[in-house]
C-alpha cells in the first residue's frame, strides 16, 4: 500500500482531471447539443449524475470516509455498465441505431417498473389502512406502464458484464463491483471486520483501511468510461481526455470498452 501522501497526492491528481473532463463536457453540451430522443437525454443525464457521485466520492476520500465512498463506487461502477449497454454501438450495422437504443431503453424502463411493482407489493403487507390506498393506485399505475411496453426483459448486472470486453468480466467486474458489497450491504461479516481486540481492550473501526487513491482510481475510471461514451455519442472529441487518462496512468483500472467503441449488442 502506498504511504498516506502519496495515495493524497494520487487523489488530488484523480479529482482534478474529474473536474476539469466534467465542466469541459457540460459546456460542450449546453453550447452546442440539442437533446433529441431518449438516448440524448440519458446521455446528458447519464453525465450530470456521474459528475455528481463522482464528485462526492473525492469529498468523501477526502474526508477519510472509504466505506461510503465505495457504496458509492458500486453505484457509479453499475451507471457506466449500463450507459455502456445502452449507448454502444448495436451487434447489427443494418439496424437502425436509434431504434436500438429506444428498444434497450425501454428494456431498461420495465426492469425498473418490474421491481417498483414487486418492492410496492411487498409493502401491501405493511402499509397503516390511511396509506393502503395511495399504495393500490401506484401499483396499479406502475403495471398499466409496464404494460405498455414491450421486449425481452433488461439482462442482468452480471449479464451486462458477459456482453462487454472481456476486461469488464474478467476485471472491472470481480473488482470494482464485487469487491464494494461490504459496503453497499453491511452484513455481519462486514461489522465483524470492524472489531478487534488488544488485550482487554475493544476496538472498533468505524471505515476501512483501503487505499484512497485505489479508490480515487476506480472513480477517475467510472467517469472517464462514462464521459467517453457520452462524447462519442454526441460526436465530441475524445482523444485529448484519452491522452490525459494514459498520461496519468491509471488507465490500469479501465476495462477498455472505449478503446473501439465495440458492437456489443
Amino acid at each position: 500500500m502506498r504511504k498516506p501522501e502519496q495515495q493524497l497526492e494520487l487523489l488530488e491528481l484523480d479529482a482534478e482531471l474529474i473536474k476539469k473532463w466534467y465542466l469541459e463536457t457540460r459546456k460542450l453540451i449546453e453550447d452546442t447539443v440539442c437533446p433529441d430522443g431518449q438516448a440524448d437525454m440519458v446521455c446528458a443525464a447519464a453525465l450530470a449524475v456521474g459528475g455528481n457521485y463522482s464528485k462526492s466520492v473525492i469529498e468523501l476520500l477526502r474526508l477519510g470516509h472509504q466505506l461510503p465512498a465505495k457504496a458509492l463506487l458500486r453505484i457509479l461502477c453499475e451507471l457506466t455498465a449500463k450507459l455502456a449497454w445502452v449507448i454502444v454501438a448495436p451487434r447489427s450495422k443494418k439496424k437502425n441505431k436509434k431504434e436500438e437504443f429506444e428498444k434497450k431503453l425501454n428494456q431498461w424502463h420495465r426492469a425498473t417498473l418490474h421491481k417498483r411493482i414487486n418492492i410496492l407489493e411487498e409493502f401491501r403487507s405493511i402499509v397503516p389502512e390511511e396509506q393502503r390506498d395511495y399504495l393500490e393506485k401506484a401499483i396499479v399505475n406502475a403495471k398499466a406502464q409496464f404494460k405498455r411496453l414491450h421486449g425481452p426483459r433488461m439482462p442482468k448486472t452480471i449479464e451486462i458484464f458477459s456482453k462487454l470486453s472481456p476486461k469488464w468480466r474478467k476485471g472491472m467486474y470481480p473488482r470494482g463491483f464485487l469487491q464494494f458489497n461490504d459496503a453497499v450491504h453491511i452484513d455481519l461479516g462486514s461489522l465483524a471486520h470492524r472489531f478487534s481486540t488488544e488485550g482487554e481492550v475493544a476496538n472498533v473501526d468505524p471505515d476501512s483501511n483501503d487505499d484512497v487513491s485505489e479508490l480515487s482510481g476506480y472513480c477517475l475510471c467510472f467517469i472517464y468510461q462514462i464521459i467517453y461514451i457520452v462524447r462519442s455519442h454526441f460526436g465530441m472529441d475524445t482523444e485529448q481526455m484519452a491522452a490525459e487518462f494514459h498520461d496519468n496512468g491509471r488507465d490500469i483500472f479501465s476495462p477498455q470498452e472505449t478503446d473501439k467503441l465495440k458492437n456489443i449488442g
